[in-house]
């Protein structure tokens, strides 16, 4: 077995391993080829030719007030079945974590699917990051206004009312990734301004800045009704970190879209 970043030629083979992982359908796998892959670095493992394990490297910035880094957030980690519980992935991700510290990436994400994955990242030296409240509230009567913004304007309106916040910053293809399945919302509740990312199946808020008090503005996108809702805060985890080249944050990070 080797380890190795992955090329144009590798691209039928790591669709097809992702088909097998995660059941997603051709054209949702298309898209995140053609939006988001050539931003991306891709790792892959292969024996005999063919390969066994992927995942892809999405550059991202870790922004805290005027402070910025480059992360780099693991996505699509996959294993093919026939060759699990032998110590692929580990060595991919480590083959990973070494090309990428040498582009002077401080911090790694990923977004465990389940927990007996976050503890095995645990057991990798990635940590938990405790930095989201995820609630049901319910919004009785629409108060403000709400109207839909591009995914460009969206990230505008986010890193101001993130200003304070560790977070991640997205570039336009990622943000154009996510609003495949995401809705983009400008808030405004008397004088305050907020806004919303709102997962059209279920219509879950995926993200409601600056916090759940903007819940009724965004009611007069959704209407009344209740709804399940993620904004940065404590009690849930919301991701997991590794720090590479720089001294490990103590204040969580806070990242909004896994991209599932």
């Amino acid at each position: 077995m080797r380890t190795r970043k992955t090329g144009p030629d590798d691209i039928p083979a790591l669709k097809a391993l992702w088909k097998q992982a995660f059941g997603d359908t051709d054209a949702e796998i298309d898209s995140f080829f053609k939006t988001v892959y050539p931003e991306a670095t891709g790792f892959c493992a292969e024996e005999d030719g063919a390969v066994i394990a992927m995942l892809f490297a999405l550059p991202l910035t870790l922004a805290h007030g005027e402070e910025m880094q480059k992360a780099a957030y693991l996505y699509a980690v996959a294993t093919d079945e026939a060759f699990r519980g032998r110590g692929v992935c580990r060595s991919l991700m480590e083959f990973a974590e070494k090309t990428l510290r040498k582009r002077y990436v401080s911090c790694l994400l990923l977004v465990p699917e389940t927990e007996k994955l976050a503890s095995y990242y645990e057991t990798m030296g990635y940590a938990r990051q405790d930095s989201c409240t995820t609630q049901t509230l319910r919004a009785d009567a629409p108060q403000g206004a709400a109207a839909v913004v591009t995914p460009q304007e969206y990230a505008g309106l986010r890193e101001t009312l993130l200003f304070d916040v560790p977070h991640t910053r997205y570039s336009k293809a990622q943000l154009d990734y996510a609003a495949e399945d995401l809705d983009f919302y400008r808030l405004e509740q008397g004088y305050a301004l907020g806004c919303a990312a709102v997962r059209r199946a279920g219509q879950i808020v995926e993200e409601l800045l600056p916090d759940a008090r903007m819940l009724p503005a965004l009611a007069a996108a959704l209407g009344a009704g209740q709804y399940p809702v993620k904004t940065p805060g404590h009690g849930t985890m919301n991701c997991m970190a590794k720090w590479l080249d720089a001294e490990e944050q103590t204040v969580p990070i806070w990242l909004a879209f896994d991209f599932d």
